[in-house]
């Protein structure tokens, strides 16, 4: 019988294109790990640390989420449902969270990371010990990019922050449970939920570049809930990366639901 990790490795196929995963039973502390500390560009999922400095910042009295920002022209980059609205309205906090999260709204995660600071968040990122994560541009700055300022993740630091909010710890119960319940929304289920059951509960991030294509979630089984977090790059193409995330997913996912139910 196949180890988790060789059904994994046979879903993806790692010789045609490169990738990290950790996959663990958050009730067995079963763990499928391969690359999981190659430190790789993280497209969006950088933004799930920028919602939980928002949100401990929120918590520690900083701002509360009802406050509003108003959205101006010059605000708006590309992949943004705010580019398509009228410009000078004004968001709520939790709706820019919102939508950062579940439409991956790059407006919105540069609002929110002029509200929290830079610097800020990489302070959260090392005192969580995530020292392979980092932020150092905002979205779609390819100026920045091209300077060789890139924001950074590996699959070892995602499992960790995804960890801490299952158990409400990250920043604290109430803010990890808001967290957890905005995730639940994710509207991209081109990845890790192409294969899944259509009932499946999963919170969950995705990110995208060019030939870069990487998911980081949890995924809701009864008596046997599991972090699934999968980066890939150098694919062939994005498509060729999304299927074989779908395809590793549903390998983990009818791994853990063959083994008996843990109380």
């Amino acid at each position: 019988m196949l180890t988790l990790t060789e059904l994994i490795l046979q879903a993806i196929d790692p010789t045609a294109m490169k990738c990290g995963f950790v996959i663990k039973n958050l009730r067995t502390d079963e763990t499928a790990l391969w690359n999981e500390r190659q430190r790789v560009p993280s497209a969006s999922l950088i933004k799930l640390p920028i919602m939980a400095e928002v949100l401990r910042q929120a918590q520690a009295g900083s701002y509360s989420l009802t406050r509003r920002i108003r959205v101006k022209q010059e605000d708006k980059v590309p992949f943004s449902i705010l580019t398509l609205l009228e410009t000078g309205n004004d968001y709520s906090l939790q709706d820019l969270i919102t939508l950062m999260i579940v439409q991956s709204d790059n407006t919105a995660a540069n609002l929110l990371i002029d509200l929290a600071g830079m610097e800020k968040v990489n302070r959260f990122l090392a005192g969580l010990g995530l020292s392979a994560t980092l932020l150092q541009r905002k979205m779609m700055d390819g100026t920045a990019r091209r300077a060789g300022r890139e924001n950074f993740t590996c699959a070892a630091d995602m499992a960790r922050l995804l960890e801490l909010l299952y158990r409400e710890e990250l920043v604290d119960a109430p803010s990890s449970a808001r967290m957890l319940e905005i995730m639940k929304q994710q509207l991209d289920t081109s990845m890790m939920m192409l294969q899944l059951p259509d009932e499946t509960v999963v919170a969950h991030k995705t990110g995208e570049l060019e030939q870069i294509d990487h998911e980081a979630g949890i995924v809701y089984l009864e008596g046997r809930d599991y972090l699934f977090v999968m980066l890939v790059w150098d694919a062939p193409a994005n498509r060729d990366a999304r299927l074989a995330i779908g395809r590793a997913s549903r390998a983990v996912y009818d791994y853990f639901a063959a083994q008996d139910i843990c109380g």
